[in-house]
């Protein structure tokens, strides 16, 4: 028991922090939204700027999106099929994935969620199902996001597991030499920061033939041509011995999750996604998000979708000139800002949002214990004023301007 998980340590380590954030006023906020990540509590009409909302480049409040999710629902006349993709879909789930699939070169398969489109591919992967009928060794990056370690037990049951250190290609690079299969589960760019060695990682592809599964869910739309995101545009073409999964609710705009599949036997490994696992059931994204999605792959062909690039960058460096962290110059719109206690960490963000900014607390089990911190996340529609104002503010409330190692 607890090979791989313990919901219930974890809850009784991660309670008291979850108290205190409660105390703060800073857990279950119930808002209106104001636009362009502003939003009013409604308990006392309190307004504040949500420095952590992953709508990078505020594509959740274009009126282009939104439009095109209710007139998605009207044209079907429907929110669901209410029965399994597989057996009845709309036209518009088709559209979505032709609509993807067209934008980002890939075979694309729509799911609920990220979440759910983790719960689809790796025990597919694990099972060898991709990889010749040879079920591979899955090892699994330490930092690769929850919704991808939460399958561990589940992978397990197909496959041997193996949990490397971030990043760390070394040890991934002898377990290539000595299995003759392995299959590598990472983040392309991580929830709290950084990116995986994505050049290193295509070297060893090349070498050993490793299959790599990638969390793309904080970098599609917002790098890359058409918001390719770091992997496609990196590897340049997707192949057949990689996946990506990505949210198209995050820079995206729209809602709900995707699998992309490479060229070779696409419809093969199309049908093997959408026959097993959660997509035989009712897992789909509703009509309201099909229409958003169809409208937001069309504005990434647009000359929009590279302004708002350059407007989140600008904004990025912007901040990185005010604040130095860890992370400073890597070009992405995710920051840590490590306080190092829980308690303070939350006293912190408790008295930015009372001056007009919500910074989310992370502490364990997101981050190691003792290693809390605020999580931002830079956006495209934040103005130049309101970066300068919330940076100044986290040196007048004594954030150290360079974060410990």
């Amino acid at each position: 028991m607890h090979t791989y998980m313990n919901i219930a340590k974890s809850a009784r380590i991660s309670d008291d922090f979850w108290n205190v954030t409660d105390q703060a006023g800073m857990f279950d906020l119930v808002v209106a939204g104001l636009g362009d990540g502003r939003h009013r509590r409604l308990s006392d009409g309190h307004e504040f700027v949500n420095m952590s909302s992953y709508s990078y480049l505020g594509l959740d409040t274009h009126p282009q999106i939104v439009q095109a999710a209710a007139d998605g629902v009207l044209a079907e006349g429907s929110l669901n099929t209410s029965t399994s993709r597989m057996r009845i879909r709309f036209g518009s789930l088709r559209a979505a994935e032709d609509e993807l699939s067209d934008l980002f070169g890939v075979t694309a398969v729509t799911t609920a969620s990220c979440a759910v489109a983790s719960w689809v591919t790796l025990p597919l992967i694990a099972s060898g199902l991709f990889t010749e009928n040879i079920a591979p060794l899955m090892v699994f990056d330490k930092n690769a996001h929850f919704c991808l370690n939460a399958m561990k037990a589940s992978v397990a049951d197909e496959a041997e597991v193996v949990t490397i250190a971030h990043n760390d290609v070394e040890a991934l690079e002898e377990l290539c030499r000595t299995h003759p299969r392995v299959a590598y589960v990472a983040d392309g760019v991580y929830s709290t920061g950084g990116r995986a060695p994505i050049p290193e990682l295509l070297r060893l592809q090349e070498r050993y033939g490793l299959f790599l599964v990638f969390d793309e869910a904080h970098s599609i739309s917002t790098l890359g041509t058409n918001g390719r995101g770091a992997v496609l545009e990196e590897l340049g073409q997707i192949n057949d011995r990689t996946v990506v999964i990505t949210s198209l609710n995050k820079g995206f705009g729209a809602s709900g999750g995707a699998i992309f599949l490479g060229p070779t036997g696409s419809q093969a490994r199309y049908d093997t996604a959408i026959r097993n696992g959660p997509l035989m059931w009712s897992q789909r994204i509703n009509t309201a998000g099909l229409g958003a999605v169809i409208a937001s792959a069309q504005l990434h062909r647009t000359d929009e979708l590279a302004q708002l690039q350059r407007r989140l960058q600008a904004n990025v460096d912007l901040f990185d000139s005010m604040v130095q962290t860890d992370l400073s110059g890597d070009g992405l719109p995710i920051r840590f800002v490590q306080v190092g206690s829980e308690t303070a960490t939350v006293n912190l963000a408790a008295a930015l949002l009372d001056r007009g900014y919500y910074a989310s607390p992370i502490f364990f089990p997101i981050i190691g214990r003792g290693r809390a911190g605020l999580r931002l996340m830079l956006r495209a529609n934040m103005s130049a004023a309101q970066i300068e104002e919330f940076a100044n503010l986290l040196k007048e409330l004594n954030v150290p301007a360079e974060q410990p190692a």
